[in-house]
């Protein structure tokens, strides 16, 4: 009986011990804070480069549809007499480009076609 009673009297104590543990409020640890200024201040910092990158792939995007907006068959005969004189006095098909505003790749398509012209005509 002394037994029983031992018992009873612990499982009463445990259940005390249970129903308090749910209220009483635990202190927050300074690592714990640490770990979530850190998470939070990373999720900050990723956001911000994604942001970055998005411009920054916009701007290429604009870029190169810019590239893109002469395209050959609007270049007057002027403007490639002048590409081919540029290229017959040494200029390279970067510095022609830069020199008139022109994609290099239409600089040298030109000058490609131009050369194709002479080697038929002998």
């Amino acid at each position: 009986m002394d037994l029983w009673l031992i018992v009873i009297i612990l499982l009463a104590i445990a259940i005390i011990l249970l129903i308090v543990s749910f209220f009483v409020k635990e202190e927050e640890s300074p690592l714990l804070s640490q770990i979530g200024d850190f998470t939070l201040q990373m999720t900050e910092e990723m956001h911000e480069l994604k942001t970055r990158v998005t411009k920054l792939e916009q701007e290429v995007e604009t870029e190169e549809a810019d590239e893109k907006e002469i395209p050959i068959k609007k270049l007057n005969a002027i403007t490639k007499q002048h590409i081919v004189k540029l290229f017959q006095q040494g200029k390279t098909y970067d510095e022609i480009g830069e020199q008139l505003e022109l994609p290099e790749t239409t600089v040298q398509l030109i000058i490609d076609n131009y050369q194709d012209t002479l080697s038929t005509e002998e």
